[in-house]
């Protein structure tokens, strides 16, 4: 896996902080975090993904079925992961994911070969949709709050994010995602309890022509988003070496999404996005 500490595109915290600068503001906090003194413990503790909302709420979708005309442009999809708490966990700071997209979730050696990704999933920085993935996105509506079967591990705290994009042309993973949250003071997590570990966007702006912008082509395509690790920080020297870091790897409930389940379902029709109704989406 690519050393993913150092992001390449932040985020911004909850009150709007750019992250690069919440991090140099508090740089002796997240020394200590990032200090990495013994080797990771992989751990027992599932991992779940889903569209919408935490995996155990009833609004969450294991599905994006869209339209790609225009209609979700600057009102994006969230994408919503969780972990079950292998341990207690007394100084919890951060949490790292990587994700990859294929067009099978079950798909380790695609035969025939999965297509070229197409411009829809270029997400990168300078790529066909880059501004487009966001973390972290709003975590308004998200999960059970403080109690309940899928909490909010970052309430009480102002938070970062930042993620990597990386095209990955020679492999049946067409791109891996590595994504990452952060919170200034450390929290307390319980073992056995699942939380949701961040929310990210996933805008459509690309999907139509309009004034300003093309179109990316590819947004009907089938695709699959797969969870394949988290990452659980807590800080040092509160907490022994050996608890600094935990690895989750294995499933809870379910450790993928689709978009576009039904390709067939999805027709792009003409329409015109106005440049001056994305002008005011991202004001």
């Amino acid at each position: 896996m690519p050393d993913a500490r150092a992001p390449q595109v932040v985020g911004i915290d909850q009150d709007h902080v750019p992250i690069e600068v919440f991090l140099r503001c508090h740089v002796a906090l997240f020394i200590v975090v990032f200090a990495v003194a013994a080797a990771p413990a992989h751990a027992q503790g599932g991992i779940n993904l889903a569209w919408n909302d935490c995996i155990t709420q009833s609004n969450a979708a294991v599905n994006i079925q869209y339209a790609c005309d225009g209609s979700r442009n600057g009102n994006p999809f969230r994408l919503v992961p969780s972990f079950i708490a292998p341990d207690d966990l007394h100084e919890f700071v951060r949490v790292l994911m990587v994700f990859d997209l294929t067009s099978d979730a079950g798909c380790s050696d695609c035969s025939p070969p999965i297509p070229p990704m197409t411009d829809w999933w270029r997400l990168g920085v300078g790529e066909c949709r880059d501004g487009n993935l966001w973390i972290p996105g709003s975590l308004l509506g998200i999960g059970t709050g403080s109690t309940g079967d899928c909490r909010n591990p970052w309430s009480g705290a102002n938070i970062g994010g930042g993620y990597q994009w990386t095209y990955l042309p020679s492999s049946p993973t067409r791109a891996r995602l590595i994504a990452e949250m952060a919170r200034e003071t450390p929290t307390t997590l319980a073992q056995g309890q699942q939380y949701f570990s961040g929310v990210l966007t996933l805008d459509t702006f690309g999907d139509v022509a309009g004034q300003g912008i093309g179109v990316c082509a590819g947004c009907c395509e089938k695709r699959a988003l797969v969870l394949q690790q988290v990452e659980l920080y807590q800080t040092l020297p509160q907490v022994p070496p050996q608890q600094e870091v935990y690895i989750l790897n294995t499933p809870g409930t379910r450790q993928h999404v689709f978009w576009q389940d039904s390709p067939a379902l999805c027709a792009t029709p003409t329409r015109r996005t106005t440049w001056g109704s994305i002008k005011t989406t991202y004001r």
